[in-house]
């Protein structure tokens, strides 16, 4: 569906009524829109569809750039990939950017957002961090969102963002999903923590050229 149909059936589901919003906000008319207006702006490729379960909760564990359309893009080509709406975290909930990207599948970057994502059986994208300056580096995901996959018995995926800052052609890798570990707590966490980001970081060395890698902190 290009992006002048979907735009079309998005205004006329609103205006019968037949648009359906989840309790996090996400419209799948306006999932099936942004990812038409993604495919304007990126190329984008993904390999590794076939590693994200079909259903259950799953929580993927993406790079990203910093001030980037990153969160969007993974959502909507991961989405388009594997047939399974990608909720993203991130997203600032303040008029009019925040009730548009909920719209999108974007929740706010909050531990209850997306535990209960997970408990939903909902698939979810989380970010590690990244810097501002300088030569991008892969830091850890946040604590907080891998403690709820571990609750939930969520999937945990790396997810391998390539391509330049801005690019128009980006390459999403998805792995293969990590062990976890039977035990709970700040241990289990932080192994995990860096199984993911290590994950991430061989998926970059396996796929992309040197002079556009991330490298670990």
């Amino acid at each position: 569906m290009n992006a002048l149909s979907s735009a079309t059936a998005v205004v006329q589901h609103h205006v019968t009524g037949a648009n359906q919003v989840d309790e996090w906000g996400m419209d799948d008319d306006a999932v099936a829109l942004a990812q038409a207006l993604a495919a304007l702006r990126w190329s984008a490729t993904v390999t590794g569809a076939a590693h994200v379960p079909g259903s259950g909760p799953v929580l993927l564990v993406a790079n990203r750039r910093p001030l980037d359309g990153t969160p969007l893009l993974v959502a909507t080509a991961i989405g388009k990939a594997t047939g399974r709406p990608v909720r993203f975290t991130g997203i600032i909930d303040i008029a009019p950017a925040g009730p548009l990207l909920r719209r999108a599948g974007g929740v706010v970057a909050r531990p209850d957002e997306v535990t209960g994502l997970l408990r939903a059986g909902a698939l979810a994208a989380v970010w590690c961090s990244s810097t501002l300056l300088g030569r991008p580096r892969i830091g850890l995901p946040p604590a907080e969102y891998l403690n709820a996959a571990l609750e939930s018995g969520a999937a945990v995926l790396p997810v391998a963002v390539i391509g330049g800052p801005f690019a128009r052609r980006v390459d999403v890798a998805i792995g293969a999903p990590l062990a976890t570990d039977a035990t709970r707590g700040p241990l289990a966490t932080a192994e995990l923590a860096d199984a993911a980001r290590l994950a991430i970081q061989r998926l970059i060395d396996e796929s992309a050229p040197e002079s556009s890698r991330f490298r670990l902190r």
